[in-house]
């Protein structure tokens, strides 16, 4: 009975002298100095220790005054019990530490939300919400932990990278704390971003000392706290600290529920599955209920060698949701796009069905109509006929009636249909192919603007694929009209009869022999002229030419009659055989030496 006496009374001093002498640690910068200004507290639920200052501490607005107990200390909790869930954080696999929610939702650990690039907080001073939007999603599984001991971990979250210059070494932010990699600059150092890490080849080996041996000793501090805490905590203040945090919980259920809703990116921010650390645990433990072995691929320990050296280690290409999402897309895409072009030939066969039908019908109302003017023109002619007969009768010679006048007949000029030779009365509303002589396809016609004629754009030669583009000042000939080539041909501007100006190629004349006996005239600026047939050419300067060019135009009916006196054959041609090749010629081929 004595030595089992002896033996508790061993056990209660060493409890005593474990309370008494042990050093909280912070489970953010793992500094053990504890001040009134900024004092390492712990929370009452699950044991973890952290500084107030290191966790957005503020006494006043995070702690319920006591009514019920005497007590002045106040219990206070971290904001993972105060919402009462086992949270699992989203930049790193690791579950140890103290945790902050994010405006989302979620959890992080908050020496994950210092260090992590992109990372930002609602609220500065109290570390809170924190907000993962603003960080790239890119970032979640692109590089390789080298400090993972399980691989299929090693891609989980967001990585931070060496800060020395040109280290290629990648880590989770708490895996580096548990090395002891982790360092912030001095309070009275001015730093923009005061938090580096550093790989074991670049950081200071007393300072990874010490920070390594503190965070041993907070991991094996907090596995026994609870336990000695329980026990020599009374009822009475397990029930004060269970009322209390009911009460947290309820005040942050209700805060929960209250608060604005998180901002939301409109495009789609992908983010591969295997790059949750949460998401890989529950279907590992999914793996294990269904007694499906999750060791399938060996594991392979010279990923971890050639990412602490910084090679790049070639890698199998995997399907992402990235590729999956596009595989689909392009996938129902194909599938519009035949069905819509089965809809437009199905389309076109409709069109076209009635398209042959209106030119039967187009057909038949034109030969109707050359019917009905035909016997127009032979009642015409009867009630002339009738109208000279009692203009006899009478004895002198009546005035013809409006209704028995002829018509002008008009020659259809070529934009309307009509051939050259051919006059018709009838009006062309359908154009036809200069080449292939067909009225078909009216919507691929292209007008040529010298020769007045349309031909289809796959008749020309070379074919067109797309309609010729005009403007103002330029317009489109076909390679009949346009067969001087730009060292033989001029360009002049021709006034139309509307007023419009457009540039028109004109060919140069052939020039004038003039016999070595004869002295020429002294050469003057480039002449322009026109000659008709007898006539000599007038040499005019480029001021004439151009005065005579801003001359305004001649009415069309005029300038018809004149082209058509011009245009007639000269009626004594002496000039009947070529010299060099004795063919037969005119005035039209032959040329006077």
């Amino acid at each position: 009975m004595s030595q089992g006496k002896g033996n508790e009374d061993t056990l209660l001093d060493r409890t005593q002298a474990w309370n008494t002498h042990h050093i909280l640690i912070c489970c953010v910068c793992l500094g053990d100095n504890s001040e009134d200004a900024d004092e390492i507290i712990q929370c009452d639920n699950c044991g973890v220790t952290v500084h107030e200052g290191c966790y957005g501490v503020d006494g006043e607005s995070d702690s319920i005054m006591s009514s019920a107990s005497e007590n002045s200390t106040e219990p206070w909790f971290c904001d993972a019990c105060k919402n009462g869930v086992t949270p699992s954080c989203e930049l790193c696999p690791n579950q140890d530490g103290i945790f902050k929610e994010t405006d989302a939702g979620r959890w992080v650990h908050v020496v994950c939300a210092l260090y992590v690039p992109g990372v930002a907080f609602g609220d500065i001073d109290k570390l809170r919400p924190v907000t993962l939007t603003e960080m790239n999603y890119s970032k979640y599984g692109a590089k390789e932990c080298s400090f993972c001991e399980d691989t299929r971990f090693a891609r989980t979250g967001v990585c931070i990278s060496c800060d020395a210059g040109m280290c290629r070494s990648y880590f989770h932010v708490t895996c580096a704390q548990k090395e002891g990699l982790l360092s912030e600059a001095a309070a009275e150092e001015d730093i923009a971003d005061p938090f580096f890490a550093y790989c074991k080849q670049h950081a200071d080996r007393f300072d990874r000392k010490w920070k390594r041996k503190n965070y041993l000793a907070l991991q094996s501090y907090c596995k026994v706290s609870l336990q000695e805490r329980e026990k020599q905590l009374t009822p009475e203040a397990q029930a004060r600290i269970s009322t209390r945090l009911q009460q947290y919980r309820a005040k942050a259920e209700l805060s929960r529920n209250t608060r604005p809703q998180a901002w939301v990116p409109r495009e789609k921010l992908p983010r591969p599955l295997t790059s949750s650390a949460s998401a890989i645990r529950k279907l590992m433990r999914k793996a294990e209920l269904m007694g499906i072995s999750t060791d399938i691929f060996p594991v392979d320990t010279s990923d971890a060698n050639a990412s602490m050296d910084g090679r790049r280690k070639h890698k199998q290409p995997a399907l992402t949701a990235d590729f999956v999402n596009y595989y689909l897309e392009r996938n129902m895409r194909m599938i519009q796009i035949q069905d819509n072009i089965s809809e437009q030939k199905n389309l076109k066969d409709k069109l076209e069905s009635e398209q042959e039908k209106l030119h039967v019908e187009y057909n038949k109302l034109c030969e109707f109509l050359e019917d009905l003017l035909n016997v127009n023109g032979t009642l015409r002619s009867e009630g002339q006929a009738m109208w000279t007969m009692l203009g006899g009768i009478v004895g002198q010679k009546l005035n013809t009636p409006a209704i028995l006048k002829a018509p002008k007949e008009r020659k259809p000029s070529k934009k309307e249909g009509g051939t050259p030779g051919k006059s018709s009365s009838l009006p062309a509303i359908l154009y036809s192919c200069g080449i292939c002589k067909k009225n078909q396809d009216q919507h691929l016609l292209v007008l040529c603007d010298t020769c007045k004629l349309y031909y289809h754009l796959g008749c020309l030669e070379p074919p067109l694929t797309r309609m010729p583009k005009k403007t103002k000042n330029s317009y489109w000939q076909c390679s009949e009209c346009d067969q001087a080539s730009s060292d033989e041909a001029d360009i002049a501007m021709e006034t139309l009869p509307d007023g419009t100006k457009r540039s028109r190629r004109q060919i140069k004349g052939p020039i004038k022999f003039i016999p070595q006996e004869m002295s020429p005239e002294p050469k003057k600026q480039q002449v322009r002229g026109t000659r008709t047939r007898g006539q000599k050419r007038k040499r005019v300067s480029m001021a004439e030419d151009r005065e005579e060019k801003i001359e305004e135009p001649l009415p069309r009916e005029r300038r018809q009659r004149q082209s058509a006196v011009q245009k007639k054959p000269k009626a004594d041609d002496t000039r009947t055989e070529c010299t060099t090749c004795k063919g037969p010629g005119d005035n039209e081929n032959l040329v006077r030496l």
